[in-house]
């Protein structure tokens, strides 16, 4: 058995280097209690583990509402048996192999999820096909996985404490060739990746890709995710011996003038909000003999760093002007708290309707599909197109109302965007594919529904009902 130890390299680099050499084996990521495995056959991902209960396939299946929580206990006992997980659920729970491979699936994408950027993480790399104990194989593409890891961690704030609430300096990854082909990125994606060719501070990459109308915090945040762009909050490496004074002064002004934006007035003013009107005094005279405009005049140091000197010492005379005076910090303070009980408020309303709004449409999605399971087609689209108005980012909810509406030949056009947008949320759904292939079918089109069966074994090459279709459409 050969291993591969490193320190330096995070689980990415690691992931990425083992599906581009096709190679076949485990790979072991630690950092503090956590072991997560990602079993690996020629280059594709055969099934992920981990040490987490949470993360343990039976929780996931009942997560996902495909076996009943009863079944925990009979698993348990079956695998001190011996059974691996797969064998010990399949056999308490009589799951089926598209269940099995779908809990399989979102164990996987929950594992990947949780260790991108542990860069301080330990990773081994055992290398043979002996290691690999289950039969099992999901076989998919780890830059595929990674890809929909990343944008699940963003959506669900799984993210390093740089990420939360990013700062600094977004800059191109050190990579030879265009990193981005390693990935299928969606054009917002791309397109962020292409505009971010130089160091440009994270908030004027928003501001720069926030007229395209998707969420550039987001596209972002997967970007770093993924390695393809670097977070750096000390702005861009720059050779020493060409760096002058003026250069490390716009970079510091820049700095403090985006901070400027969001700070209170004490923040502005470096002072606590319990600071005495001596200490502000002494403070604002600090930043005065630092900051002030006529330090940098245009003629010696540029008309831009004197322009910026001046805008920053705009904020600091507002924040002593306010805070000087016994009247106005009054004022400012009442204000001030107002604004952060509002803040509070408003994300304590927005959790309690996100967490209400997903209560409704879990009970409406099971309604509809015990219409679907019944026959009733027409109350099955009703209830699920509620769940699809309140929670459109889940593509569960866009495929089965598809798989709904397709026995309405009048709904058939509303059927393959459902499809379509399922696909979108989710990439790598084998199902909604086989559905919009069979939709094509129905509507007499085979050569796209031949190119949806044929997307199907290329995730699942195995796979009987794709295989048999898409010799139908021959």
């Amino acid at each position: 058995m050969a291993e591969i130890e490193t320190s330096h390299r995070d689980p990415l680099g690691w992931l990425l280097e083992i599906s581009r050499k096709q190679q076949t084996g485990i790979l072991r990521v630690t950092f503090g209690p956590c072991i997560k495995q990602i079993s690996v056959r020629e280059g594709l991902l055969a099934y992920a583990e981990s040490n987490a209960q949470d993360d343990h396939l039976v929780h996931v299946l009942v997560r996902m509402k495909l076996i009943p929580r009863s079944a925990i206990r009979p698993v348990a006992s079956l695998m001190k048996d011996g059974l691996t997980a797969d064998q010990a659920v399949c056999r308490a729970a009589n799951l089926g192999a598209s269940e099995l491979e779908k809990g399989l699936r979102e164990q996987a994408v929950r594992i990947l999820c949780s260790i991108l950027g542990q860069h301080e993480a330990r990773s081994h790399f055992y290398e043979g096909n002996h290691l690999l104990h289950k039969h099992v194989s999901l076989g998919e593409s780890i830059p595929q996985l990674l890809l929909i890891a990343a944008r699940r961690a963003v959506a669900e704030r799984q993210l390093p404490s740089s990420l939360i609430a990013p700062t600094g300096y977004l800059m191109p990854a050190d990579s030879d060739g265009d990193p981005g082909c390693l990935f299928p990125l969606d054009s917002p994606e791309a397109y962020a990746l292409q505009l971010v060719r130089e160091p440009t501070s994270y908030d004027r990459a928003v501001q720069m890709l926030a007229p395209t109308g998707n969420e550039p915090g987001a596209v972002l945040r997967t970007l770093v995710l993924l390695g393809l762009l670097r977070l750096d909050a000390r702005g861009p490496e720059r050779d020493p011996s060409k760096i002058t004074d003026d250069d490390w002064l716009r970079l510091e002004l820049d700095r403090l003038l985006e901070r400027c934006e969001t700070a209170s007035l004490y923040e502005i003013l470096h002072v606590t909000r319990d600071a005495t009107e001596a200490e502000i005094k002494a403070s604002y005279h600090n930043l005065a003999m630092k900051y002030h405009p006529d330090r940098y005049r245009a003629t010696e140091h540029g008309a831009d760093l004197h322009a910026k000197a001046g805008k920053l010492f705009s904020w600091i005379n507002e924040a002593h002007s306010t805070l000087s005076n016994a009247e106005s910090r009054a004022a400012y303070d009442a204000e001030l708290a107002r604004r952060e009980s509002r803040i509070t408020a408003a994300i304590q309303a927005r959790s309690s309707t996100d967490n209400e709004q997903e209560k409704i449409a879990a009970g409406l999605y099971r309604a509809g599909r015990v219409a679907l399971a019944e026959g009733d087609y027409e109350k099955a689209v009703t209830h699920l197109k509620q769940c699809v108005w309140l929670r459109p980012e889940v593509a569960g909810y866009h495929h089965y109302l598809a798989v709904a509406q397709k026995e309405n030949p009048r709904l058939y056009k509303e059927a393959e965007g459902h499809l379509l947008r399922a696909i979108e949320l989710d990439s790598a759904s084998i199902d909604s594919r086989l559905e919009l292939g069979k939709l094509y079918l129905k509507v007499h089109l085979p050569r796209r529904a031949a190119a949806q069966f044929e997307e199907v074994l290329r995730w699942m090459p195995t796979h009987e009902e794709a295989l048999n279709l898409l010799k139908s459409t021959k």
